[in-house]
């Protein structure tokens, strides 16, 4: 009878943490994905077919034909516009250009005039007189209004501000027929803005205050008519 063999046998037991490579690889792969993406972003289309080209003539599998380009392959987005640098002087006088190439040199300016540029705590206001955009009671815009408003819409698209469009009222009536009739006549302000000049709805908000907000007193038909007023107000913050 042959002797047992009586030496050990070693088994070898498969190590658990093989997993920790293949992870640490996919990581890697990601963060050098990543990286690549935003070194793209600060690439020109030119030197984006530049790197590539040395893939092609390697591998072939990514191809530039001439109606291609490199935007195609990857679309970033647009950059966020900067704050244009606006002060009260600067915005009047856009919005004087604005008025003589429509030829409405007569209607613009300060003080007593329809149109009056000021800067408060809210932000830079243009200040339309209802009178000269509605008749008395009515919410519908007058057609000597449009180039008026035609105009303002030019200046406003001059900066990324977003826009409270705030209607006003004298006293006369009573309160809940001027809040709705001011907040109506924001509303058509504001739909001018969107369908006729091709503004942005995102940028705008409205408000109707009726009579609660007046600039003058309510006695004199002079004061009266400096309430009833469309305030376009290029905010200073966000509401």
């Amino acid at each position: 009878m042959s002797r047992n063999n009586k030496s050990p046998l070693y088994i070898d037991i498969p190590k658990t943490d093989g997993w920790m490579t293949t992870f640490s690889d996919m990581v890697t792969l990601l963060i050098t994905f990543f990286v690549l993406l935003i070194s793209m972003s600060s690439m020109d289309e030119k030197a984006f077919r530049e790197v590539f080209g040395f893939f092609n003539d390697a591998l072939g599998p990514l191809e530039f034909s001439d109606q291609q380009g490199g935007a195609e392959l990857l679309t970033l987005p647009d950059p966020i516009p900067e704050n244009k640098t606006l002060d009260a002087a600067t915005l009047n006088g856009h919005l004087l250009h604005a008025l003589e190439e429509e030829e409405l040199r007569g209607i613009s300016g300060n003080g007593i005039n329809p149109i009056e540029v000021r800067e408060s705590s809210r932000g830079f206001v243009i200040k339309v007189s209802s009178d000269i955009l509605f008749d008395s009671g009515s919410d519908r815009l007058k057609n000597d209004a449009l180039p008026v408003l035609y105009s303002i819409a030019n200046t406003l698209k001059e900066t990324d501000s977003f826009i409270s469009i705030d209607g006003h009222t004298d006293a006369m009536g009573s309160q809940e027929v001027n809040r709705t009739l001011s907040l109506k006549r924001a509303e058509r302000v504001l739909n001018y803005f969107i369908y006729s000049a091709g503004m942005s709805p995102i940028r705008f908000g409205i408000a109707g205050y009726g009579s609660t907000r007046p600039v003058a007193g309510n006695s004199v038909e002079e004061d009266m008519a400096k309430n009833r007023r469309v305030e376009i107000v290029l905010l200073k913050y966000r509401m």
